[in-house]
């Protein structure tokens, strides 16, 4: 059985912390005081910021963005099937919210994106939402 996404992205924001320090906190500062939630398939979590990148599972009392995917549509966007403004104009990906608030999840995202690739436990949690065995 695969790995939930919210688990994936919960150590990959901890990797984040610990790894690249400096890059995490670009991503913990755009996002600010925003809360996401986050559909994907079947499971429903949600991510925050303040003091770093939280990631909490279950539906949030109240969030900012809505954003509604799948686990297909993600992998797509990152192995770059598909862009992602594609992937938001097919449906593939839904996100709701105000227009300043999803600008910050964006900003947020390209952050995250940018440390990620910093961050050397990144490949291993990658290939584990592909769906690859180690």
């Amino acid at each position: 059985m695969a790995e939930r996404i919210s688990s994936l992205l919960r150590r990959s924001v901890d990797h984040l912390a610990d790894e690249v320090p400096a890059s995490h906190r670009l991503a913990v500062d755009a996002l600010g005081a925003l809360v996401v939630g986050l559909h994907v398939d079947d499971e429903r979590f949600f991510l925050t910021g303040g003091d770093r990148l939280v990631v909490a599972d279950g539906e949030p009392a109240t969030a900012d963005v809505q954003i509604t995917t799948s686990r297909d549509a993600i992998v797509g966007v990152l192995d770059a099937d598909i862009a992602l403004q594609e992937a938001i104009d097919t449906g593939a990906v839904a996100v709701v919210g105000s227009l300043d608030d999803v600008v910050r999840v964006h900003d947020t995202l390209h952050a995250y994106v940018h440390a990620a690739v910093r961050a050397p436990a990144q490949t291993e949690l990658l290939d584990a939402l592909r769906g690859v065995a180690s």
